[in-house]
């Protein structure tokens, strides 16, 4: 009898051991992160950088109670790519991300570099070798830069040369102007500004002939300061600037790549829906600062004769 005990212990234990290691082997060959890259609520996050001030593209927001409770700044981002990003690292069950938001591009990409972030939303490509970044493909979407100039003084153009003796300008944030400059004429003046409302008051005050810029951007900011209609939008695309999501080559959670591009890139299979999706964000966008301060600019010469001629038609017809 007692035997027969002992045996019926043995084999009892046999199947216990076997589960847990059946159980053990299955946790390891997981495809999902199991105690890193925001795969639990208390582990180590996954870090996300991109665009802090790009409507409707992306924009990081200051959290404010937090910086309240804690005195340390968090920022969350916003805008038309980040909500099909964090849904896709959802899917593959991150579900801790941390929002990091640098005043520079740049800084953005030494994060990159040094794995101080393990994905950028919004890159364009350079040398992956130079880079350290992982680029996923193909690239998620391709924004349109056009010129946009003054309703009064409208400028279309079928190539960059006919801006030649002209001067522009464009964003420090929109990161396009290295990418510009080079197919513009020698003399070409072009200016970096930091920041939409200095770059329309620019435009708007005649101190620069015309903005290159994305018209998504354009439109986004124009809405916000309710100038749209004394703005014009060419028709003509100079360039075509494609963005792209990376790993960081140093991260952990590089080896997560496959199964995130999988969930991301269908997402972005329906162009329509894309594009509803942008103007979305662009009235979220306009809606929310809907209080801005009115642009301040003194209008150009050709504003003010303008003006000036329908005043004295006006007197001559009464």
């Amino acid at each position: 009898m007692n035997l027969l005990k002992v045996v019926t212990g043995l084999i009892f234990c046999f199947f216990c051991f076997s589960d847990f290691a059946f159980a053990a082997g299955k946790k390891k060959s997981s495809p999902y992160p199991v105690d890193i890259c925001g795969a639990t609520l208390n582990g180590p996050p996954f870090k996300i950088v991109g665009f802090k001030d790009y409507p409707p593209f992306s924009w990081a927001e200051s959290d404010e109670e937090y910086f309240k409770n804690t005195g340390r700044k968090r920022y969350r981002y916003h805008g038309f790519i980040v909500d099909a990003l964090k849904q896709a690292l959802n899917d593959i069950h991150i579900i801790r991300i941390q929002d990091l938001a640098f005043d520079t591009f740049s800084e953005a990409q030494k994060a990159i570099l040094h794995a101080k972030a393990d994905l950028i939303f919004t890159s364009y490509y350079v040398d992956e070798s130079k880079s350290g970044q992982d680029y996923v493909y193909p690239a998620y979407f391709g924004n349109p830069f056009i010129v946009v100039s003054r309703q009064t003084k409208k400028i279309e153009v079928e190539d960059p040369s006919e801006l030649k003796g002209m001067k522009g300008v464009v964003r420090k944030e929109e990161e396009v102007e290295p990418l510009i400059r080079g197919i513009l004429p020698t003399d070409t003046k072009l200016e970096v500004v930091d920041g939409p409302r200095e770059a329309f008051r620019m435009l708007l005050s005649g101190d620069a002939d015309f903005m290159i810029t994305s018209p998504y951007a354009a439109e986004a900011e124009a809405r916000r300061f309710n100038i749209k209609d004394k703005l014009y939008f060419g028709k003509k695309t100079l360039r075509h600037i494609k963005y792209f999501m990376a790993f960081s080559k140093m991260s952990k959670c590089r080896r997560y790549k496959d199964i995130f591009v999988k969930s991301f890139n269908e997402r972005f299979e329906n162009k329509s829906e894309i594009e509803n999706l942008l103007h979305k964000y662009i009235k979220i966008w306009a809606e929310q600062n809907k209080n801005e301060p009115p642009l301040e600019y003194t209008p150009p010469p050709e504003v003010q004769q303008s003006s000036a001629t329908s005043q004295n038609t006006n007197v001559t017809k009464q």
